[in-house]
């Protein structure tokens, strides 16, 4: 699980919700369980910071019965009531912490919860003292509202020598680096204390959904060595907001998922373009495709946009110690770096702002190549990629990026006390879970089983299929730039990309109808009964605009060069056999005299004498170095050696039907033109057929005379 949309639970879009599971537990919660998670605590008339609960009687229903049903799936997967109810109380400790909240002190100016109670139900489920959270959120200096966070007091429940997580002492404790870390930066103005608080819910969120990960995939673990695997990526694909109507522009996750749908988009160029023609000139293959469509060319690749984008530094950009004269730089006198690089170096610049980096964006790409994939905006900091070779233009607002590529601190404090927890069975989950994969910067991770953690063992080819990204996220410049967000988006891509590389690609494209199909909900019109969308707000989309928008149809298509590809499958030689298997299959449908003999020294030359015995049409295959290749519509010959049944070749006016279904136990099946008499059985050479164009015919072998189907093949 990668690049995991984990920001939303702290920070949603305009006219979006939350995550579904957290207004599935408020309403489906019941009894035992809705009293230890307090979910029916009064907090008046205060307003939670990232959930609200859902008002309408349907909504509500509905989601009681979407809980039941994870609730019976956790089960049938094998989760335990102490794994589940773990789950259950940190997504509950982020309902809390939304109505704690962060405020400064009249007269200290420091960060403290706004509401002391919810903060002390949420360190409750969590299993730590609400000291010990306020100190990870606001720093060592922290108040929680009715006391000193830094200096328990005695007598507290939450503070003694026995208090949860083995850490109650009277003296205070040293703060750990990462408490230093929150309380430089709440000084310094880099954060504030709402900011610490998203951040730590980010990462309670980033680790319960890599636990229930990890306990998914015990349940479909096995000690037994993989043969073959199946490897589904599912991803977001590109988006636009701009598209359906949010003029604010789209946010720097947003680029994140548009950089892997680019990236996705030139694996599939290579695979499906690339690739052919560097196999046709390999094989000394002639084949007119139609458009070249060369790696270099912005109509053929999204290569310009994507080296845009993830372009690193040269190593003598690297060892320079000071970047300030770049800003200075203009056109090709600069030294280019990609929107992530550049991102990353100003985000750890004192002074640096997001119009800093928009002005040095430009001043990198502002020359004539790159004025085709990025241009100017009329907003503020608002910037426009053109995406998927100019098919899909993206307005970008700049606004708040160099906070989103900066790691908050506390998002890996919320990991450690998660781990440190004084609940045994919440610091049992966390620490298998932590122990069985890895995990990045954007809370993804690599769940690889953990025998003897509790988490079951995955054989070996799991950790061989991971091993790509295993390499990128801890190697070289990756392992340097762990705690970049906006580098790390490139290291786990180029991981993900490696391991589909090594696979046979099967690729889906999904395509929208309208610009905001996404957006919409698909439901039963109670009149018509036709299916029809309705809108974020409920309202009921006109029929004007379930209709097809072909023009936004006709843009996918030339993004996706799905045209391309049917274009080069279509009028070139997909379909081939090595040269050898060639000769073995077909050389008995040749005449004697001109039947290759064993050994043959030159295969190729064989190969050619074997289809010019054969009779066959020059433009049907085409001969290369070591391959015999044919277009798709002539799989291996199968026309050649039909002769003119089911079509007449003269007048192709009669189709014989096919067999009936209570004639298929009598009447032998025909594979590729040649009846199953003809066929080899294990350790036979080759089949026995006949072959030829036109209305010439072959002499059936003597084994298949009057059999039944042997006057099929002419």
């Amino acid at each position: 699980m990668l690049l995991s949309e984990r920001w939303r639970v702290a920070r949603r879009p305009s006219g979006e919700s939350n995550f579904h599971i957290l207004y599935r537990l408020l309403a489906g919660a019941e009894g035992a369980l809705r009293r230890e998670l307090q979910l029916d605590a009064v907090y008046g008339g205060d307003h939670n910071l990232f959930v609200t609960p859902l008002q309408k009687v349907e909504e509500k229903q509905k989601a009681e019965l979407e809980f039941s049903r994870v609730c019976s799936a956790m089960s049938l997967l094998g989760v335990t009531d102490a794994e589940a109810r773990v789950v259950w109380s940190v997504l509950a400790a982020i309902y809390h912490l939304g109505f704690a909240g962060a405020v400064k002190a009249d007269k200290s100016q420091r960060w403290q919860f706004a509401s002391p109670q919810a903060a002390a139900r949420a360190a409750l489920l969590l299993g730590l003292p609400v000291e010990e959270l306020a100190r990870a959120l606001f720093g060592s200096s922290a108040t929680s509202g009715s006391g000193s966070a830094s200096t328990p007091q005695s007598g507290s429940p939450s503070s003694g020598p026995g208090a949860p997580g083995g850490r109650g002492s009277y003296r205070t404790p040293s703060p750990s680096p990462s408490e230093r870390s929150v309380s430089g930066g709440l000084d310094r103005g880099e954060f504030t204390g709402v900011e610490a608080l998203e951040g730590f819910v980010v990462g309670l969120y980033s680790e319960v959904f890599g636990a229930v990960g990890a306990l998914i995939n015990r349940s479909l673990s096995s000690q037994s060595n993989t043969v073959v695997s199946l490897l589904l990526l599912d991803c977001p694909g590109l988006q636009n907001p701009a598209s359906c109507g949010n003029q604010a522009g789209a946010t720097f996750y947003d680029l994140c998922h548009n950089y892997l749908a680019e990236r996705l988009q030139l694996l599939f160029h290579h695979s499906e373009l690339v690739a052919p023609k560097d196999r046709y000139i390999q094989e000394g293959i002639e084949c007119d495709v139609g458009e070249d469509d060369t790696e270099g060319s912005v109509d053929g690749s999204t290569a310009p946009l994507v080296g845009m984008i993830d372009r690193p530094p040269a190593t003598a950009g690297m060892m320079r110690s000071s970047q300030t004269d770049l800003r200075h730089l203009r056109g090709a006198e600069a030294e280019r770096r990609g929107l992530l690089w550049l991102l990353e170096e100003e985000a750890n610049q004192l002074g640096a702002s997001d119009a800093s980096f928009v002005d040095r964006l430009f001043s990198h790409y502002s020359d004539r190549d790159h004025q085709l994939l990025l241009r100017k905006a009329p907003g503020n900091n608002q910037f426009v990629l053109q995406h998927l070779q100019g098919t899909s233009p993206v307005l970008y607002s700049a606004n708040g990026w160099l906070k989103s590529s900066r790691e908050s601190p506390t998002t890996r404090a919320a990991a450690s006390l998660l781990q440190e927890s004084g609940r045994e069975d919440t610091s049992k989950l966390f620490v298998s879970c932590r122990s069985a994969g890895i995990s990045s910067t954007l809370g993804g991770s690599i769940v690889c089983g953990a025998a003897g953690l509790g988490l079951g063992g995955e054989s070996s080819g799991t950790l061989r299929r991971a091993s790509s990204i295993r390499r990128t996220l801890n190697a070289g410049t990756a392992a340097i730039k762990r705690k970049s967000v906006a580098l790390q988006v490139k290291f786990t891509v180029d991981g993900l990309v490696e391991t589909l590389r090594r696979t046979r690609s099967k690729f889906v494209f999904c395509f929208l109808p309208q610009h905001n199909a996404g957006l919409c909900e698909a439901r039963r019109d109670s009149l018509s009964g036709t299916l029809l969308p309705a809108s974020p707000d409920g309202s009921t989309v006109t029929t004007d605009e379930t209709l097809i928008n072909i023009p936004l149809l006709r843009s996918q298509l030339r993004g996706a060069q799905i045209l391309a590809v049917v274009r080069m499958h279509k009028q070139g030689f997909p379909k081939f056999l090595p040269l050898w298997e060639f000769r073995r299959r077909f050389r008995l449908l040749a005449p004697p005299d001109a039947r290759p003999a064993s050994p043959v020294d030159d295969e190729r030359k064989t190969g050619q004498e074997l289809v010019v015995g054969m009779d066959l049409e020059p433009t049907q295959f085409r001969i290369g170095l070591s391959q015999v290749r044919t277009p798709p519509r002539d799989a291996m010959l199968r026309d050649q050696t039909r002769g003119p049944s089911p079509v007449s070749r003269e007048g192709r006016q009669h189709i014989r039907p096919g067999p009936r279904p209570e004639d298929r136990a009598t009447r032998p099946a025909v594979e590729a033109g040649i009846p199953s008499c003809a066929r080899p059985g294990p350790g036979q050479p080759a089949p026995v057929g006949g072959g030829g164009g036109g209305a010439s015919r072959r002499t059936l072998p003597r084994e298949c005379a009057g059999k039944p189907g042997a006057n099929e093949l002419s």
